[in-house]
């Protein structure tokens, strides 16, 4: 088995966004069970819209232009906003045993990679002559637009960070296919998606290949982890554990468009990493139910699965303490907290308003 300095190289030219994902958790799996190595996958999609694991596509996505143009709409495995893909960007994830590389780099918490990284993604702009800056907490962007964004899973052992890099996309269908809230861009300055975003192409005035820039990329991420990269192919029990995650999982219309109950009490606010919508049933003062829903990022998604089951069948004081003592990231704890206390002392929002965003 490959040391965490030898990584595989795996482009393994899929395109379809189903199989993609499916090939992404089983590289993940892999990687915690020691079976697969540590890996710099990079990869392209057809035209697809990927929603974060714990948002609604109802309220992210136009589902009726994206069905009119055959544009699927499939929930990720990680956390984070809605990104439209098409063979005009490129995604990028690294798997890899997190102790271990978090030691040799010396990271002490799952956020400092994300500056790291777009330390690589800010080398590669520079490259074409545009200067790029890494933006709190996941972003890069060139003259305040977004041209990349990351998210993170934790997975037992094992850790995959994921990158989506804008070269060339087609940012009117963007527009069209997405629907942020005003909440998701209340502190950024802008109002609509393409104002938003921008693609490298454009910031350096000319046409780039997106393969070429993919490479580029793959030099900077290898030069600032110190690791060698070798070509290889995926094993034969990662694809067909892939193909069983794709047949049961990613194709199901039921991972991505799922029934949830309804839920009378609905608010939301702006953390740090992204909006938090927290939803609640509640039956005289107490928590019957209660599910979080937004774009903020959380590599430890079990840790949200727990705290969500300690305050159940809690009042409203109990559950706030349950948010404080858990380990989940400061600017959820806040954010969780700062709803739970208007859930006490404010009347009801209902989805439609600023409490839907994005």
């Amino acid at each position: 088995m490959s040391t965490i300095s030898s990584w595989r190289l795996l482009h393994d030219g899929i395109r379809d966004p189903f199989l993609h994902l499916a090939v992404e958790e089983a590289a993940l799996r892999g990687v915690n069970d020691g079976s697969s190595p540590p890996t710099l996958r990079l990869r392209r999609s057809d035209p697809s819209v990927w929603i974060g694991v714990y948002q609604a596509p109802e309220e992210e996505v136009d589902l009726a232009f994206c069905h009119k143009q055959k544009i699927p709409v499939i929930r990720r495995q990680n956390p984070g906003g809605a990104v439209y893909q098409d063979e005009g960007s490129f995604c990028y994830s690294l798997f890899f045993p997190k102790e271990e590389l978090f030691s040799r780099l010396g990271l002490h918490d799952s956020m400092d990679l994300y500056p790291l990284m777009g330390r690589a993604v800010a080398a590669t702009c520079g490259e074409y002559g545009v200067e790029a800056l890494a933006s709190p907490v996941n972003d890069v962007v060139i003259g305040g637009r977004k041209v990349y964004g990351s998210a993170q899973v934790e997975f037992y052992s094992a850790f995959v960070h994921s990158g989506a890099f804008l070269v060339s996309t087609d940012r009117e269908a963007m527009q069209r296919a997405l629907k942020p809230s005003a909440l998701k861009f209340a502190d950024k300055g802008f109002t609509t998606v393409r104002e938003r975003v921008i693609n490298l192409s454009e910031a350096a005035g000319r046409s780039i290949p997106v393969e070429e820039v993919m490479e580029r990329l793959t030099a900077q991420i290898a030069r600032i982890l110190g690791i060698e990269l070798a070509p290889a192919h995926l094993l034969p029990a990662e694809w067909e554990l892939a193909a069983e995650l794709n047949r049961d999982k990613y194709s199901r219309k039921e991972w991505t468009f799922r029934n949830q109950p309804a839920f009378t009490t609905v608010l939301a606010t702006k953390a740090r990493s992204g909006v938090i919508t927290l939803e609640a049933r509640m039956e005289g003062g107490v928590i019957a139910e209660a599910r979080v829903r937004g774009d903020f990022l959380l590599p430890d998604q079990g840790e949200m699965d727990r705290v969500l089951e300690r305050m159940a069948q809690q009042p409203l004081e109990a559950a706030r303490r349950s948010v404080q003592s858990s380990a989940l990231p400061e600017d959820l704890k806040d954010g969780l907290e700062k709803l739970l206390g208007e859930m006490g002392s404010s009347a009801t929002l209902t989805v439609g308003s600023e409490a839907s965003g994005h």
